[in-house]
């Protein structure tokens, strides 16, 4: 015996201290190399750089050529995306002269109407009523969404409300192109690390989404400033 205690019991103790002091400095290392990583600024790669460049065919509001881009990936379900419609809407139009505001679709999975409201409103935008019929979801959210099963009957009259070729509108709905143009805008998004929405990307960084409109406005005048 040692110390009073017996020389095995000793030796199992110094191992256990031993590999709880080796763990202890594991877990710190790699406390430290996660802890340095995300103080890393955001960088841009050249992939993403291509992903969020403006194309002819991107719904875009604002300067054409600006010096500043908000490119705003959303779902028309999304109630979070309702709460920042009418703060995007207000800032779009303060700064119509100095800033391009660019919407693209994100439909989550877990939104029955993500997708259907959607499609509805790339085919509202074949007959150039895109923003109308994006206003118009916003606006209603509250009445359609949440639901337990998609109805496209409703975009239906919206649809008729905006006074789109009805005809027109079904075919483009369940067409594979309208289809295809909304998974081009998820698609990007997920190459991006979208996984929520809304998720705003300003001058090719994504941010933090702004807590309030004060808040949105500065990061604005800041990006303008510089």
């Amino acid at each position: 015996k040692i110390m009073g205690l017996d020389t095995n019991n000793n030796k199992a103790f110094q191992i256990a201290v031993w590999t709880i002091f080796i763990v202890a400095i594991v877990g710190s290392l790699i406390w430290m190399r996660n802890a340095g990583t995300a103080q890393k600024p955001t960088t841009s790669s050249v992939a993403d750089t291509d992903l969020l460049t403006v194309v002819a065919d991107d719904y875009a509001t604002g300067l054409a050529g600006a010096t500043v881009t908000v490119i705003e990936y959303l779902d028309f379900e999304c109630e979070a995306c309702g709460a920042y419609f009418p703060l995007v809407k207000r800032l779009s139009q303060e700064y119509k002269d100095k800033v391009l505001f660019v919407s693209r679709y994100f439909p989550l999975p877990g939104h029955k109407n993500g997708m259907t409201s959607a499609l509805a409103v790339e085919a509202a935008g074949r007959q150039g009523k895109y923003w109308e019929m994006y206003d118009l979801v916003f606006e209603e959210q509250k009445k359609w969404g949440e639901r337990s099963a998609a109805d496209p009957t409703i975009f239906e009259r919206y649809a008729e409300q905006l006074g789109l070729d009805m005809e027109r509108f079904r075919q483009d709905v369940g067409s594979q192109e309208v289809k295809d143009r909304v998974l081009r805008d998820r698609d990007s998004g997920n190459q991006l690390g979208v996984n929520g929405t809304p998720s705003f990307f300003l001058n090719g960084k994504k941010i933090q989404n702004p807590q309030g409109y004060e808040a949105f406005k500065a990061l604005l005048d800041n990006a303008l400033a510089q």
